[in-house]
């Protein structure tokens, strides 16, 4: 049975963070923090809670392997956002904690010119992603990234594991490994942070 990390999934597509599912729910984010890492389980009275938040049947909180996209209604805004999806037929393939031979990671090759600042754009990988080359932008992903340069803030579900990263708002992760060179105005990791050069004004160390 995999609840948590389902929940995890309908979260993100819907674009909802673990404060605003909780404040629906009524309970504390440490509680969905749980569900999402399977350390807890959600009481069997906020499933329907649940189910009509993320706009699904409640029996799709415990078998997700893909969810439909219905004609005209993407679950998201025409923002100018680049988002990079697996799909199955009509069908979105759902975001994987692992990556496994069912589940691979998705590998992106950006312009060889990125690093012109008049390339700078968004992207948002559900999935585990590996780049050739760099990001000239900010870059959310719903595992983990790996990829030599990130020149944006970053956000990711796993870790990242960059040679540069230079962003001047926020980078959100588990980990960052592996990393030469590290500016940032703050950071919030959940795990180690290896980097040879690192600038920072702050940093916190989620629980």
């Amino acid at each position: 049975m995999e609840i948590g990390s389902n929940i995890r999934t309908l979260r993100q597509r819907k674009g909802l963070t673990q404060e605003q599912v909780a404040t629906c729910l009524g309970v504390s984010y440490q509680a969905v923090s749980k569900w999402e890492t399977g350390a807890n389980t959600p009481d069997i009275s906020l499933l329907p809670g649940l189910a009509a938040l993320f706009g699904v049947p409640i029996d799709t909180l415990f078998s997700l392997d893909t969810l439909p996209l219905q004609e005209g209604m993407l679950p998201w805004e025409d923002d100018g956002v680049i988002r990079v999806i697996q799909m199955r037929g009509k069908k979105v393939i759902a975001v994987s904690p692992r990556v496994t031979p069912d589940s691979p990671a998705i590998e992106i090759a950006f312009p060889r010119n990125c690093n012109d600042r008049t390339q700078y754009f968004k992207v948002e990988v559900y999935g585990h992603v590996i780049a050739d080359g760099s990001i000239q932008g900010d870059v959310v992903c719903h595992q983990s990234i790996e990829c030599s340069q990130i020149n944006g803030d970053a956000r990711a579900e796993g870790d990242i594991k960059v040679s540069e990263l230079h962003a001047m708002g926020r980078v959100v992760c588990n980990g960052i490994h592996d990393c030469y060179r590290l500016q940032a105005n703050n950071i919030e990791c959940a795990g180690d942070i290896h980097a040879a050069n690192l600038t920072c004004n702050q940093i916190t160390y989620k629980r």
